[in-house]
């Protein structure tokens, strides 16, 4: 029984839809306060531009208003129609002031903060500033007049001169002195001004951003519908039809998908193929033994049967048993080896060691049939012979070769057969080569590749045989990144013999 938590924290199954639909809106929904931040810094800008250019025009302004009268006193007479207009606002507070050369007070309000003392432009020219006055944010705009007020003693030989030339004589030492002027209101028209801009611009938006959603959410629903009609098009098969699918039907990003599918589709085709043609194969081979222990044990029964019959009987089914069982040991060993893959377990193996044990347990076999059974090559113990595989696949592959080769290598005590197995190093590469070698009738070139289909035997041997030997080969060296060729042992002779050779891959191993 499933645990509730278990169960309430269980991840669910991804859906494409669900996730390409976060990925599209999760980026429109963040980008929406980046847009409302970035619409207000636009509308402060705004906002600010038409009463900035206010301001500096009333400084301007007051500025003309600053003049040096005939006593070389610098005043300041703001005409009362002039005064009133400019403090004439009803959303804000109009402040200015006007300081005279020493700092004295020249009109406006006293307590208006003054800008820095290094912040002095030219004549007339107007700088905007944000500050506070009273507890209330402002815009400030303020210019510096220049004024050039006349020396004492020009101000001396202007009074006392009866004409020009006399002035003239006199040296004027003129003395510049600096006004300022400060203009500054609050911010109140500002701020409605800009909130004003951000509700035509956002509130739009309201109604848009829904659209989109739906509209993002239809065009997802629509783009992913060959997928949909791809799954129907499967469901729609017989469970037979192994057909590829067709990629022209389906978009182009799905087209790779399809392919794939298709190239599946082909290998188990090529696999059902494989193994239809192995059941039946294997059917037939069982069925040749069976049936001759059931036509010997039939035999065996008659009643007129002597005793030289019974035993031939019995020396048959012994003798079609033992064929029945090799094939059975066959076809496991070739099951065992075409299912094993990534999944086997795999060690160093020392094929020198392992050879040895194989040539001990056939050499009772090869004196029956006396052959010359040998070794030659590497020795045991070598870093050079080892290979990192599975143990129980390598000495099936190896105790097949040796077999094949007894079993198909003719004999007599007078004209023995030689068999020699060898283990060599390549001296350039390193690689690991096994040899079997024999001195029998050999295999045609046009049949050395198709002795390692399952059940061929070449013809013209006239041995019995399951076929299976060759297959279980090939399998297990490929499944370590091996390969198996076949030649001559002994060309332009008769009989030619066959050589076969397992060349592992550099280092021997896999």
């Amino acid at each position: 029984m499933k645990s509730p938590q278990w169960s309430l924290f269980k991840r669910e199954q991804r859906s494409l839809f669900g996730e390409i639909l976060d990925w599209m809106l999760t980026p429109l929904l963040l980008l929406w306060p980046v847009s409302l931040a970035l619409t207000w810094l636009v509308a402060q800008g705004l906002a600010n531009k038409p009463f900035d250019r206010a301001l500096i025009y009333n400084a301007q302004a007051l500025a003309q208003l600053v003049k040096v009268g005939v006593d070389q006193r610098v005043q300041f007479n703001l005409p009362q129609p002039a005064s009133e207009l400019l403090r004439a606002d009803e959303s804000d507070l109009v402040y200015f002031q006007v300081i005279g050369p020493k700092g004295e007070l020249l009109g406006g309000d006293r307590d208006l903060p003054r800008p820095a003392d290094e912040d002095k432009p030219g004549n007339y020219e107007v700088r905007l500033r944000d500050d506070e006055m009273r507890g209330l944010e402002v815009r400030v705009a303020s210019t510096w007049v220049r004024l050039e007020l006349l020396s004492p003693e020009l101000v001396e030989a202007q009074r006392d001169a009866q004409t020009a030339a006399a002035a003239l004589r006199a040296k004027p030492i003129a003395t510049p002195r600096m006004v300022l002027v400060q203009v500054a209101e609050t911010r109140e028209k500002r701020s409605v001004l800009a909130a004003e801009i951000i509700k035509g611009v956002m509130l739009p938006q309201f109604a848009i951003l829904p659209l989109a959603v739906l509209l993002v959410w239809l065009a997802l629903v629509r783009g992913i519908k060959p997928l949909s009609q791809l799954e129907e098009r499967i469901r729609a098969r017989k469970p037979d039809d192994l057909s590829p699918l067709d990629e022209k039907a389906v978009p182009m990003e799905v087209a790779p998908l399809v392919s794939s599918v298709n190239d599946l589709l082909n290998r188990l085709k090529d696999s059902i193929a494989i193994q239809k043609r192995f059941l039946a194969d294997a059917a037939h081979q069982l069925k040749t033994p069976l049936a001759g222990l059931r036509m010997q044990a039939d035999l065996a029964q008659r009643k007129d049967a002597g005793e030289d019959e019974l035993k031939h009987s019995l020396k048959q089914i012994g003798r079609a048993s033992v064929q029945a069982t090799h094939t059975v040991n066959q076809l496991l060993s070739l099951a065992r080896a075409e299912g094993g893959g990534a999944n086997l377990s795999r060690q160093p193996c020392d094929m020198v060691a392992m050879l040895s044990d194989v040539l001990q347990d056939a050499l009772p076999r090869a004196l029956d049939k006396a052959l010359d059974l040998g070794y030659e090559g590497a020795e045991a113990g070598s870093p050079d012979v080892q290979v990192h595989g599975n143990p129980v696949l390598l000495k099936e592959m190896v105790r097949n070769l040796v077999d094949n080769a007894i079993h198909y290598t003719p004999s007599t005590p007078e004209r023995p057969g030689v068999i020699t197995v060898r283990t060599l190093v390549d001296p350039y590469s390193h690689a690991l080569v096994i040899q079997v070698e024999d001195n029998g009738p050999g295999i045609a070139p046009a049949e050395r590749e198709r002795v390692f289909e399952p059940f061929y035997r070449a013809l013209g041997t006239n041995v019995d045989g399951s076929g299976l030997g060759l297959p279980i080969v090939l399998e297990i060296a490929q499944q370590h990144g091996a390969s198996v060729s076949i030649e001559a042992a002994h060309p332009g002779q008769t009989p030619p013999g066959a050589c076969f050779t397992v060349r592992f891959a550099r280092g021997g191993s896999s």
